[in-house]
């Protein structure tokens, strides 16, 4: 199995047999269920001339922890020095931005080890065949918006990592990990609830992150708390084995490491600041040729929803106005949830890798 350096590779499917022209399907996970909970995508890949291979974030099972060095840049800077509000946030930005320039960096790292190991087919755009496609699941996305923001500015070495990326892929991220604000009539989401204690969070996020929702198509008509009761939550038909293979808290707790960054995240604007410029056109050595790719599950939450709907109206806007974004293409999955790669692992794998807009 191929090795991720400080990432850990948890799964590697291997080369489609007798395949030339494969795709390689790399995947980040979320918010404290890791990369396992891909694992039924793997045995699909041969169906999909696909290779697939999940990749364990740091600090969770199977890659490096974070030194103590590497955290202290998400700790609040002493602002004796700043002349006003703006100034503060600046210099509290630049710890959060040095952490997720350092990620992306490490995922670099991983798929430039990939392309010189020999087994990594140059991306065919034209005929949607070979290269890598890699998406970032949920909070993974932000290590997407980081790769697409930092990578263009790393010293090309061997290979030109550009030309081996087929797409990246933005999975089912919610607005706040790209830096967005919530709707006018507010949204839901239990890791952000005032009045639940930060200890019961994420006990409270568990039926809600893994339910159905029955959505309108505006903000305003965003299904926002309850879940459908049929289907029922994902996480409430798996059993306590596959649970405990597929999850990992020390993370996403009030100090975890996760749990740390997505906040401090967007309190000083870091991930409306990657959105932007991984979005933005006038990237260096053929950057700008990567496809992205949003995938919004149709019954996710409302916070998944959302962020569809703003990054849409984001990227249509600008090129009515003739600035230089990217092109993103828009996949939804119908009659899923964000839970996808669980109760429909099939039809992710066609959106990851297929050229439907809708699966």
């Amino acid at each position: 199995m191929f090795s991720g350096g400080p990432l850990g590779v948890v799964e590697d499917s291997g080369i489609p047999a007798g395949s030339a022209d494969y795709t390689t399907v790399v995947i980040l996970h979320g918010f404290v269920y890791h990369s396992k909970i891909f694992t039924k995508l793997v045995p699909l890949g041969r169906l999909f001339n696909a290779r697939g291979i999940l990749v364990n974030r740091r600090d969770y099972p199977g890659s490096v922890p974070y030194t103590e060095e590497e955290l202290s840049l998400l700790a609040p800077q002493p602002l004796e020095n700043a002349e006003d509000d703006d100034m503060a946030t600046a210099m509290n930005a630049q710890g959060v931005e040095a952490f997720m320039m350092a990620r992306a960096r490490e995922v670099c790292q991983l798929l430039e080890g990939l392309v010189t190991s020999g087994e990594v087919p140059i991306a065919d755009r034209k005929c949607n065949v070979g290269g890598i496609t890699i998406a970032g699941w949920s909070m993974g996305t932000g290590w997407m918006t980081a790769l697409l923001t930092y990578a263009p500015s790393f010293p090309v070495g061997t290979v030109n990592l550009a030309d081996y990326i087929l797409r990246v892929v933005f999975l089912d991220p919610p607005f706040c990990i790209l830096g967005y604000p919530t709707s006018e009539n507010g949204l839901y989401n239990p890791l952000f609830e005032e009045d639940i204690p930060p200890e019961e969070r994420e006990s409270a996020f568990v039926p809600w992150v893994s339910g159905y929702f029955k959505h309108g198509s505006t903000g305003n008509t965003l299904a926002l708390k309850t879940p459908l009761e049929n289907p029922t939550p994902t996480l409430a038909r798996i059993t306590p084995q596959e649970l405990a293979s597929i999850v990992y808290h020390p993370p996403g707790k009030p100090d975890g490491s996760d749990a740390i960054l997505l906040h401090r995240g967007i309190e000083v604007g870091l991930w409306m600041s990657l959105r932007r410029r991984s979005l933005a056109r006038g990237r260096k050595h053929g950057w700008d040729s990567v496809e992205v790719r949003n995938i919004t599950c149709e019954q996710s939450v409302c916070d998944c929803l959302w962020s569809m709907m703003c990054l849409k109206k984001d990227v249509e806007e600008a090129r009515s106005q003739g600035l230089p974004v990217r092109d993103v293409r828009f996949v939804s999955i119908r009659n899923a949830n964000h839970f996808v790669q669980w109760d429909q692992p099939e039809n992710l794998l066609r959106a990851l890798i297929g050229d439907e807009a809708i699966v």
